[in-house]
């Protein structure tokens, strides 16, 4: 018996029994995986022009599409329907019975899929460590997300604004700073910078020589170089400021006999241990400068607890539910940095999880099936 049935039988209305009836229709996912497999392609044609970050957030990430001045339901609000049809379709129409335990089975396989995926588009994280030899790190660094912190002397971040929220003409207030606000004054993703032609004598640091203008966004968002100029207001120092993104030349104010510096960067966020580089090998072709592999010998601290792993080519260090890889390096007069990239997916253990129980399903569905023929042939001899 099916829940179906039971819920026939109780008080529940007949409009509410027809939304279910409807919801768990099969027919309902074959009108959804056509509209799925149109945004696949619009979306993978548009990689080459705006690139994959672009790509991915427009048309697989986001809720709302946009077809100009008309908003369509996003990905995600396709797949949040499949997994309803899924659940209520095993709910209220699957009879619980021995010869469905295939169909069961691998629906629960799909649902877990679905739900794993939820979980690493809403909770995972990606991003890189760099790293010179001697060098620690408790934090990694995202590929894509800009913020804009103010630091004190002490090193702590006074207040994080992201730079994806500002606008030019925005106001900002520095709530732990009395009577501190800053102005917006030029603001982008990437940005194309000029000589300023009128400086006036209020302009200090990089804001005295250097524009900054909007430019057309690279495919590879890496290479995206972002930059904001601000002006600070109520305070001494008031005056037109430039930061750069990994532009090591910062603003840095005094207010009130206090230091105060101002870095736009890469948003950080912190581990649960901290990374110690203690060496990076590379070796060449023989005859070219080209890498043919590379590895980074690192110390794991976790509080008390320390030890040492070798991190190389399609052989990651796992701890924690993190995992690093080694992604690249980059060579500097001061010697090499190793770039090591970190994931941490929370749903990582689930596409593992959906594709076991799947197989088991289908290949019990297909025993089952074989199984009834020749019961019925016993019965009728």
């Amino acid at each position: 018996m099916t829940l179906d049935v039971l819920l026939k039988d109780s008080n529940i209305s007949p409009m509410h029994n027809r939304l279910l009836n409807t919801i768990s229709q099969p027919a309902l996912l074959s009108y959804i995986l056509p509209i799925l497999m149109i945004y696949l392609v619009i979306g993978t044609i548009a990689q080459k022009y705006i690139g994959l970050y672009e790509s991915t957030q427009i048309f697989f990430s986001s809720f709302i599409l946009w077809a100009g001045p008309i908003p369509l339901p996003g990905l995600p609000i396709f797949l949040g329907f499949i997994f309803i049809n899924l659940m209520c379709k095993l709910i209220f129409k699957s009879p619980w019975i021995l010869k469905n335990a295939g169909i069961i089975i691998t629906h629960i396989g799909a649902i877990f899929l679905l739900f794993g995926g939820f979980l690493t588009a809403s909770f995972s994280h990606e991003g890189y460590i760099d790293l010179s030899e001697g060098e620690q790190k408790s934090f990694v660094s995202d590929y894509h997300i800009r913020e804009f912190v103010i630091i004190n002397e002490a090193q702590e971040v006074i207040h994080t604004f992201s730079h994806a929220a500002l606008s030019k003409g925005m106001v900002l207030e520095i709530p732990n700073v009395d009577g501190l606000k800053l102005e917006v004054l030029e603001v982008c993703r990437h940005c194309e910078i000029k000589k300023r032609r009128f400086a006036q004598d209020n302009y200090y640091g990089m804001a005295q020589h250097m524009q900054l203008d909007a430019a057309p966004l690279r495919t590879s968002d890496e290479e995206n170089m972002s930059g904001l100029t601000f002006a600070i207001q109520g305070s001494e120092t008031d005056g037109v400021y430039l930061s750069l993104e990994n532009v090591p030349k910062f603003p840095q104010v005094e207010i009130d006999g206090k230091f105060y510096d101002f870095i736009l960067r890469r948003q950080q966020r912190s581990l649960p241990f901290t990374v110690e580089l203690l060496e990076f090998k590379r070796d060449m072709h023989p005859g070219t400068r080209l890498a043919k592999s590379y590895s980074s010998r690192v110390r794991i601290i976790d509080g008390d607890a320390q030890w040492e792993s070798l991190i190389q080519m399609n052989e990651p260090l796992r701890y924690k539910g993190y995992s690093l890889f080694q992604s690249s390096f980059i060579s500097t007069p001061a010697g090499d940095v190793s770039v090591l990239a970190s994931v941490n997916n929370a749903g990582r253990s689930f596409p593992y999880i959906s594709g076991i129980a799947m197989c088991l399903g289908i290949i019990l569905h297909l025993f089952m099936s074989r199984r009834r023929p020749h019961r019925t042939r016993r019965e009728t001899s």
